[in-house]
């Protein structure tokens, strides 16, 4: 996935790992970032993500493709009242922007994803 344009996510790119389980679409699927991310509602250890949308909010009416849409979105937009890094949450939700962007850039570079 790539970072979202417009924002500190925009020169980022991740790896997801999607499990599709055999109720879908009646149960979500199961992604996580497999490459470490700076984010207020992404478990920086493993991935993880908190979204309303893969888990209590889940409708079959979503697919994968509009599933990965809201997490997309969801870099631009983070939800710091609901974290699961705390760290960046507090930043953020504090008012220190400058801080906040300053600490995704540099999880952003490449170096620190492997790319290259």
């Amino acid at each position: 996935m790539k970072g979202f344009p417009g924002t500190a996510y925009e020169a980022g790119l991740w790896h997801l790992d999607i499990l599709i389980p055999p109720s879908y679409p009646l149960a979500p699927p199961k992604i996580t970032f497999t490459t470490p991310i700076c984010h207020p509602n992404v478990d920086f250890k493993t991935g993880e993500i908190c979204l309303d949308l893969l888990k209590t909010s889940w409708s079959p009416a979503y697919t994968l493709t509009s599933t990965l849409e809201a997490v997309h979105q969801l870099l631009a937009y983070p939800e710091v009242d609901s974290p699961f890094n705390v760290d960046i949450a507090t930043l953020l939700k504090g008012g220190d922007k400058i801080g906040g962007e300053s600490l995704v850039r540099f999880w952003c570079g490449e170096r620190r994803w492997g790319g290259g």
